[in-house]
């Protein structure tokens, strides 16, 4: 009787994330924070109470409420205090930075970057999609989410290639690459496609998964959004100019995606010392850990 071999099934990014045995359900609270904050008759009770769901979220929350970047005063022992101590227009912030911190806050081998590098890198890439997103009047709050969570894929695909003996090390490009080319040549995809899946699967709305899927190809993303696309572009090149000086090379905007973000490049470049001023100011996050 003749054997068949039977061909291997293909590797697709939901397979990436589904080999994931641990993956923290944080950040599923905050499409739910989110509701919670454009309905105007929530109020901090309401956070409070959701937060309290994930007592590993709760903790973080009130670790981080008590940094540099939030603290101030006596320190916070209770998810009331630290909910209290930042106000409702801050919560977001708050809740969304620990929540992805437990996510994106490890080093990742396969890439060559320890925790704090890939940490850096989300919470810079936050803070430059706050302010493009302010200047075209998108949703702040969900540009800042969107922007921490931009490189999630990368957290599945370092598990999955850590498998493989010898272990892969992925080579790093210039920007709007990053690790792209590698990621293709290796997966036939890249971490924006297995970070859109776990998007979906924390129950993300269209809008964010679509911009962090299309975050190489902002022109590309379906309409409506586009624009978030674009704001993440935009904040994906601050981001290398500020935690990375450009790797030592001339970095350009595409002009298309400049006029989404209505603004030339000389505009977006000087965005740059806000945003060095912003990263100074949470440099403690980083230390923290």
């Amino acid at each position: 009787m003749p054997v068949y071999a039977f061909p291997a099934a293909r590797m697709t990014p939901e397979r990436v994330v589904n080999a994931l045995q641990h993956l923290s359900p944080a950040p599923m609270i905050l499409p739910r924070l989110q509701r919670l904050l454009t309905n105007p008759n929530s109020g901090l009770f309401e956070i409070v109470e959701l937060v309290k769901l994930d007592s590993a979220l709760t903790a973080r929350v009130i670790q981080v409420s008590n940094s540099a970047w939030f603290g101030r005063g006596a320190s916070c022992q209770t998810i009331e205090d630290a909910v209290n101590r930042v106000g409702f227009h801050q919560v977001h912030r708050l809740v969304a930075t620990a929540a992805v911190s437990t996510v994106v806050g490890k080093a990742l081998t396969v890439y060559g970057l320890d925790d704090k590098a890939m940490w850096r890198d989300s919470v810079a890439c936050a803070f430059a999609a706050e302010f493009l997103a302010a200047h075209i009047r998108e949703d702040v709050a969900e540009a800042y989410t969107i922007g921490l969570l931009h490189l999630v894929g990368r957290v599945a695909i370092d598990n999955h290639l850590r498998a493989k003996r010898p272990v892969i090390q992925l080579t790093e490009e210039n920007f709007p690459n990053d690790f792209n080319g590698a990621e293709r040549t290796q997966l036939g995809f890249c971490q924006a496609d297995v970070g859109s899946c776990m998007l979906k699967r924390w129950d993300f709305g269209p809008l964010a998964i679509e911009a962090l899927r299309s975050q190489y190809t902002p022109l590309e993303a379906l309409l409506p959004y586009d624009r978030m696309a674009a704001v993440l572009y935009g904040a994906r090149l601050l981001r290398t100019i500020v935690c990375h000086d450009g790797e030592g090379l001339p970095i350009r905007a595409d002009a298309a995606v400049l006029e989404i973000l209505r603004m030339t490049e000389t505009e977006l470049l000087g965005l740059v010392p806000d945003l060095r001023a912003q990263m100074t100011k949470a440099k403690q996050i980083t230390e923290m850990r």
